[in-house]
């Protein structure tokens, strides 16, 4: 619900601040006293133009500003919710402050809870928070696309229209599968020959695990063999061969073996010294032969250097363009052959996706179908509802007709209609809103209505049939009662009332049966201080408020008047 509204600087109104009631809020006031001043101002709060010339003083900045209260239930909530997060505003616990400022340079602003945002924004949230009817161009029930979405939410095909939309998902998933399948035969046929020669590469090299750490290895010890062979002899002289100088080391531990095997013959205790010397000489013999062999193996054919520096090239080569290590490009090979497969058997795969299209597409015309009746039904039943609201409003002879046709096109699905019909989200049909307020003249669109006072009449109709299948929170009147009086007046009055009981309203009028239902009454007056005329509103209680009604009942004889405005208060308190 709109809180309250505060204006500065805006038309004739200096400094004015305005508290509302959740229910039926009317501003009353003498002919040309700023009324509509106040629609003016919440128009911009919803996106309409804006212009400096609408500053009081020229040279200083004009600015409306507005707080509301969307409660976290609220039909609303989270589609404004999400909105002002995708705009980077921060959404406060169902509190939301919008403010417009008009410079004197040129230079407007809008603020969404006092973050910077663009008029685009403002007009998307404007869609969601309120309907302004009269002479405004932000009227939600003038826009073709708000009339089917009200029309399913009036309608009892919830479970219907769900299931359409799950099948309409799978349809477009299947056909986005298949577009991505046809949509570039070269580049498929190309992609074929790159997968293939890469697993056909990687296949002729027949590649062993850990083999290029192996060959690093090996490459390295034929690159030091020189060096490792004379290690090795010399290694193995030591350990075997008399230099005339001293024994051989084996030799010499032989020799210290028996003095140690001596003594434990004698000393009991020395044998554990004996069995480790034993052991210790054991090793040194066997690490003699294993020098002998690696003295041996380091003779080795003078190709295969060239072999093995032939292969480590060939690895490298293929780590520079498929992983780091053999174990990557393996990887590497699984997956393109794995692509390769399925390219390979793509034809397969298009023949079965164009099956469950087409079984798809089936069920689609099947739901859609039954979506377009049940909807035509449904229009038939409102617009009967509607005809018969305008009845009472002074719009007796208005015929008002819901047109809910099949939408076409060249890419539709030819289902047997005169076109190919264009399957949507949310069904196949248009959905178009149509009046005709003179006899014998045709219906037309509902935003070609020219008269003020008459679209709101015929948007007050709308509201009372569609009720809460309209999840707008706050509906603004301007002109509602233009022309009419007497029973009209009454009708228009009690629909207002009935309206506001589950809406937030603001009405502009000079109607006391209107007037005299409201929740808060709010007078505009015009006043002239040296020379400068501006306007003020005021919240009128008590007697105020019936001087008021008696002022809006005229007449000559003000008593009755006021006897009159009593009675209208009191019989609408009950």
């Amino acid at each position: 619900m709109l809180v309250s509204l505060h204006i500065k600087n805006f038309v004739l109104i200096d400094d004015c601040r305005i508290e509302f009631h959740p229910g039926l809020n009317v501003l009353t006031g003498e002919t040309g006293a700023g009324k509509s001043i106040l629609a003016g101002a919440l128009g911009l709060l919803v996106g309409e133009r804006g212009s400096a010339d609408s500053a009081r003083d020229a040279g200083l900045e004009a600015s409306v500003e507005a707080e509301f209260d969307i409660p976290s239930g609220h039909a609303q909530s989270q589609a404004m919710q999400d909105l002002l997060e995708e705009a980077g505003v921060e959404w406060e616990d169902g509190n939301l402050l919008i403010k417009r400022t008009l410079s004197p340079n040129g230079r407007n602003r809008i603020f969404l809870n006092n973050s910077l945002c663009l008029l685009k924004v403002l007009k998307s949230l404007g869609e969601l928070l309120m309907d302004l009817h009269g002479q405004h161009e932000h009227q939600s029930l003038l826009q073709k696309n708000s009339y089917r979405p009200l029309l399913d939410r009036f309608g009892s095909y919830g479970g219907l229209l769900q299931k359409y939309r799950e099948t309409y998902k799978s349809w477009q998933d299947v056909i986005e599968r298949l577009k991505s399948l046809d949509e570039d035969e070269r580049e498929r046929l190309r992609r074929e020959d790159i997968l293939r020669f890469q697993v056909e590469e990687i296949d002729k090299a027949e590649l062993l695990d850990n083999e290029d750490e192996e060959i690093d290895s090996r490459l390295k010890v034929i690159q030091h063999s020189e060096k490792l062979h004379q290690w090795c002899v010399d290694i193995l002289q030591g350990l075997n061969e008399n230099d005339d100088r001293r024994a051989a080391l084996l030799d010499e531990l032989d020799r210290m073996e028996s003095l140690i095997a001596n003594i434990a013959e004698l000393d009991a205790s020395v044998k554990p010294i004996l069995e480790n010397w034993q052991s210790a000489a054991i090793t040194l013999r066997e690490s003699a032969r294993d020098f002998e062999s690696l003295n041996l193996s380091l003779e080795f054919d003078p190709d295969e250097l060239d072999r093995l520096q032939e292969r480590r090239f060939l690895i490298k080569g293929l780590k520079n363009k498929y992983g780091s290590s053999i174990a990557e490009i393996m990887a590497f090979r699984d997956r393109s052959k794995a692509e390769l497969d399925r390219i390979e058997h793509l034809d397969q795969e298009c023949e079965a996706l164009r099956n469950e299209e087409e079984t798809i597409r089936l069920r689609l015309i099947e739901q859609g179908g039954q979506l377009h009746q049940k909807r035509q039904t449904t229009a038939c039943r409102i617009a009967k509802k509607i005809e018969a609201e305008m009845k009472p409003l002074s719009m007796d002879t208005a015929r008002f007709e819901i047109q809910t046709n099949y939408r076409y096109s060249s890419s539709g699905i030819d289902i047997g209609e005169e076109r190919p019909v264009a399957f949507g989200p949310d069904g196949a049909d248009d959905v178009e809103f149509l009046i005709s307020t003179i006899p014998d003249r045709p219906p037309r669109p509902l935003k070609e209505v020219a008269s003020g006072g008459e679209i709101s009449r015929i948007m007050l109709a709308i509201k009372c049939v569609f009720g809460q299948a309209d999840s707008v929170p706050l509906m603004v009147f301007d002109e509602i009662d233009v022309g009419v009086g007497g029973r009209t007046a009454d009708a228009i009055a009690e629909r207002l009332g009935a309206l506001s009981a589950d809406k937030q309203v603001l009405c502009i009028t000079h109607l006391p049966q209107i007037a005299s239902r409201a929740d808060r009454n709010l007078r505009v007056d015009k006043k002239q201080t040296k020379g400068r005329l501006s306007s003020t509103v005021t919240v009128l209680e008590g007697q105020e408020r019936e001087n008021e009604l008696a002022r809006m009942l005229g007449g000559d004889d003000l008593a009755a008047s006021k006897r009159y405005a009593r009675e209208l208060l009191k019989n609408n308190k009950q």
